[in-house]
């Protein structure tokens, strides 16, 4: 049996967790020994221990020489054939004790920003990711867009870099029942049942443009009065800041009454299959997992013209896009998707369903994953 070390920076909800749940969930225990190296700081630290594997409880997402050392430690003393990091802190960790230790690495971007970072950050972070890549076996992006933006990291190329889409359950999505008022109720929404609601499912951190989203949102109010906005997400403490001027505009806004936060919920998929339109204002992504289970759930989108985006929308037979970084865009998004009749949007999301189920299915996402593992070992046998 081959043991699969996994190192990943939270527990937050996110796609960057679910998605790591979804492989472990999918694996072959006969096959695979796995193990953990993540952050408890979340709900998703539970489902993780539910799968009855070991669990090791580290900060990855800061650079610390006392992590370093106990990561090193752990994957001595584990001594897995392969590792496989997730994102930005665990890939520069995860990586170089893997070529200290000669395991070969796989690496998923979940996400790739950094068009928005100040000039010398960008560049140390570029020059960071050059340097990785020499030593990394193989780098997964999760849709195509992310993978083109990625160019500009060289020593990338099709033997040492593919795309595995983000995948999702359409079946257990489509089957799961719920009553629309309970839900509400249960979040202290019970006097919104006879609206029409917009939602998110989203971490307040600047690449997700909640604040493009608020004041769009304030535009369309002005003519929509009766239209409700739920986000369903919290903030990690690096982005406190970024979360307080999302309130502080609520109140500038006069939105109080119209948007309500939900903070981080277990339950957000049954929230999501409450909401009448979904919307995703972010300025960036790698391929966002709550826009696939609207999808799968049924539910209109609206989104932002970027990567990761467009690799799911394509274009507008499958839901409404809108330009990044821009309030008025977003708002006459939210405005067209209020303007098509119930059996337009009933077409869309027929469309939308039947291009998820087709091209997003978590099997194909787990199966493309476990066939790059043994890929890899096998290389690194000859």
């Amino acid at each position: 049996m081959k043991k699969l070390a996994y190192i990943s920076g939270t527990t937050l909800p996110g796609g960057g967790p679910e998605h790591l749940c979804q492989l472990i969930k999918h694996i072959n225990p006969q096959e695979w020994e796995t193990v953990i190296c993540t952050k408890n700081d979340g709900p998703y630290w539970d489902k993780l221990l539910s799968f009855g594997i070991k669990t090791y409880d580290l900060t990855l997402r800061e650079l610390s020489l006392s992590t370093l050392v106990r990561l090193t430690n752990v994957l001595r003393e584990e001594q897995p054939s392969l590792i496989h990091t997730h994102g930005k802190g665990p890939g520069l960790y995860g990586r170089c004790i893997g070529k200290l230790l000669n395991i070969p690495v796989v690496h998923t971007f979940h996400g790739f920003h950094y068009e928005a970072l100040p000039t010398l950050t960008r560049w140390l972070h570029l020059l960071t990711e050059r340097l990785l890549s020499l030593i990394t076996s193989q780098h997964i992006f999760v849709c195509t867009g992310e993978k083109k933006r990625a160019r500009v990291i060289k020593f990338l190329d099709e033997k040492n870099s593919t795309v595995i889409h983000n995948g999702v359950d359409c079946k257990y999505i489509q089957k799961l029942d719920i009553d629309r008022k309970t839900v509400l109720k249960s979040i202290d929404c019970e006097d919104w049942e006879q609206n029409k609601i917009l939602g998110t499912i989203s971490r307040f951190s600047p690449e997700k443009g909640i604040l493009d989203l608020l004041s769009g949102f304030s535009q369309v109010i002005q003519s929509e009065p009766d239209l409700k906005l739920m986000i369903v997400g919290g903030y990690p403490e690096e982005h406190k800041n970024y979360y307080l001027k999302a309130k502080a505009l609520i109140e500038k806004e006069h939105l109080t009454e119209h948007v309500r936060i939900l903070g981080y919920r277990q339950d957000a998929l049954k929230i999501l299959k409450c909401m009448d339109f979904y919307i995703s204002p972010s300025l960036s992504e790698g391929l966002p997992i709550s826009l696939l289970e609207a999808f799968a759930a049924g539910v209109p989108v609206i989104a932002t013209r970027i990567p990761g985006n467009k690799d799911i929308l394509c274009n507008s037979d499958f839901g409404v896009l809108s330009d990044p970084g821009l309030p008025k865009s977003l708002a006459q998004g939210i405005r067209k998707m209020l303007a098509f009749s119930e059996r337009e949007r009933n077409i869309i999301s027929q469309n939308a369903f039947n291009r998820v189920k087709s091209n997003f299915s978590v099997t194909t996402m787990t199966d493309k994953t476990f066939q790059l593992y043994r890929q890899v070992l096998n290389k690194a046998r000859t």
